[in-house]
């Protein structure tokens, strides 16, 4: 199991240390009053007014802060899909953990705000913008986004460091039984870094999901999941469909346990 990230800040900002080299074929420049970011945008399809909208956006996941370094970002579109290139300094990339997942994530989130849902390819580039790597827009992160923002909507009640969310729909006293419930039976631990969420279906029931590691989604992993499923289906849930589903570390959807 792992701790959910749920702020919603993609914050690798301080990948980006190359300065861009001088050149004049990158596009237009679009710069901002309050911080050293740049987008430039090239070629047909993308617009200043994208650019702008990139910048925004890249200053609500605190990738372009206020501070004295330049961070560069280039803009452009290919065949239906946006390409968001980013000045990155490879040794700095190799020592965050889960960096492409990261920036498949940053991609599908520009994708949805600022692209309307047009396919985002993230791409790594030396200061000259020439292409290290590309992370393909996946729709799987998308899905991923969303769960995130319905999470950011959640109450929640915590024990140590493991955290039950739950919506608004569900009273206090019935997160309360649950959260007591997965204390008991082990799940939410002194040392645990565990979370599970919990949401009311439309119709009837509940959803439940819970993270689990890389290591953990396999097949003896997955059998332990439905059997904890099936003890919470009839100590919690006995008169109500419940949906348990698995989620892996970026919030994308393994298995579906349906009781």
């Amino acid at each position: 199991m792992s701790q959910l990230i749920i702020n919603g800040k993609l914050f690798v900002a301080f990948i980006c240390l190359f300065i861009l080299a001088s050149c004049s074929n990158y596009g237009t420049k679009v710069t901002f009053p309050d911080h050293k970011g740049e987008v430039y945008y090239k070629g047909d399809g993308v617009t200043e007014a994208d650019a702008k909208a990139v910048g925004k956006f890249l200053e609500s996941q605190q990738f372009f802060l206020k501070d004295d370094k330049k961070r560069s970002v280039q803009i452009s579109k290919d065949s239906g899909r946006v390409k968001a290139r980013f000045v990155v300094d490879e040794k700095a990339l190799a020592t965050i953990p889960n960096v492409d997942e990261s920036f498949a994530l940053m991609g599908a989130l520009m994708s949805k705000e600022v692209f309307n849902n047009t396919p985002v390819d993230v791409v790594f580039t030396d200061e000259f913008f020439k292409d290290i790597k590309t992370i393909p827009y996946k729709a799987g992160a998308l899905a991923a986004v969303n769960v995130r923002e319905e999470i950011n909507q959640m109450q929640k009640k915590e024990y140590n460091k493991n955290t039950l969310y739950y919506t608004k729909d569900i009273p206090n006293e019935e997160a309360d039984t649950i959260s007591a419930y997965l204390v008991k039976n082990g799940f939410f631990t002194k040392d645990g870094n565990n979370d599970l969420i919990v949401a009311k279906n439309p119709g009837n029931g509940f959803h439940v999901s819970f993270l689990i590691k890389a290591s953990f989604a396999n097949e003896e992993g997955l059998q332990k999941a439905d059997n904890f499923g099936k003890e919470m289906k009839r100590d919690l849930f006995a008169n109500v469909p419940l949906e348990f589903e698995v989620l892996n570390e970026n919030l994308e959807s393994v298995k579906t346990f349906n009781y």
